[in-house]
């Protein structure tokens, strides 16, 4: 009797144990993560799109939005996704902006890995659209705020390249010229203090806006330590040459461009001259294959 009493007793504290111990591993397990979605590798796409690449790039862009919605997306399963669609249709120019910011904002796995992939998408981007500032701007962003390291000079060097990248961005048509200011801090904080002052006042050049002209102007006293009133009577004087040489010398191209290749080249023995038949092509339209 006292030996079924302990059978029992044991067959108990058995179970028990065994109830415990699988609620601890149902409690540790890791959750499930939802399988990520199919994406044909870029450099086979067009193979399995099977000559309907925009077709396939539309349908794919479709699962990219759905799972991008979803709570379970990765930035891997969401690049994979981008990478595919850019090799299928690499005309397609919402995708590049879009998908990058997917990228960053994924629910899983947002690591410096998947913001370099993000970058690479928006590099991509500027080749097929290189009119579009909003693309180098974001790239921009990405290296200067997203990108993590504890390396002193591979920070400094992602820093620059971002402060490049803004700086290319805001001379490109309809880019804000307020942006600028931007560029002018990352400028500061690299020490470069002179490139910050050389970059904003080239901007008050070329801009019409007077908003933005006066956020402008702003930073450029701080940074030059003087009154605003007095640079902007300054700024004032050189934006009218500037104005009158721009529209004598290259009136076809914008400002903005005007400021980076100057006036054309005065007649000499020059190969890129000669190369043109002494024309200015500056500004022309290409010629069709």
């Amino acid at each position: 009797m006292k030996l079924a009493a302990t059978a029992a007793v044991l067959a108990v504290l058995a179970l028990g144990g065994a109830r415990i111990a699988r609620v601890a591993a149902e409690h540790d397990a890791p959750s499930v993560i939802a399988d990520e979605p199919y994406a044909p590798a870029p450099d086979t796409a067009a193979l399995v799109a099977l000559g309907y690449r925009e077709l396939f790039a539309d349908l794919l862009f479709l699962r990219l939005k759905a799972y991008f919605g979803g709570s379970e997306s990765t930035a891997s399963g969401i690049a994979a996704l981008v990478e595919a669609i850019t090799a299928l249709d690499p005309h397609y120019h919402r995708i590049y902006e879009w998908g990058a910011r997917a990228i960053t904002l994924a629910s899983r796995g947002v690591d410096n890995t998947a913001y370099l992939r993000a970058i690479a998408v928006l590099d991509a981007g500027a080749r097929q659209f290189p009119d579009d500032w909003r693309l180098p701007y974001l790239a921009g962003e990405i290296y200067t705020q997203d990108l993590e390291t504890g390396d002193p000079a591979q920070r400094r060097a992602w820093d620059e390249q971002g402060t490049l990248l803004t700086e290319t961005a805001i001379r490109k048509p309809n880019a804000p010229a307020g942006t600028a200011t931007w560029a002018a801090m990352m400028r500061t904080r690299l020490g470069q203090r002179q490139r910050a002052i050389d970059g904003l006042r080239e901007m008050l050049l070329v801009t019409d806006n007077v908003t933005a002209r006066a956020r402008l102007l702003a930073r450029l006293a701080e940074l030059e330590h003087g009154a605003a009133t007095e640079l902007a009577a300054e700024l004032q004087e050189a934006r009218n040459r500037f104005q009158a040489a721009w529209l004598s010398e290259r009136p076809s191209v914008p400002a903005s461009v005007y400021v980076l290749i100057g006036a054309p080249l005065t007649p000499a023995f020059d190969l890129a001259t000669l190369a043109a038949g002494g024309h200015d092509l500056v500004g022309t339209q290409p010629i069709d294959p």
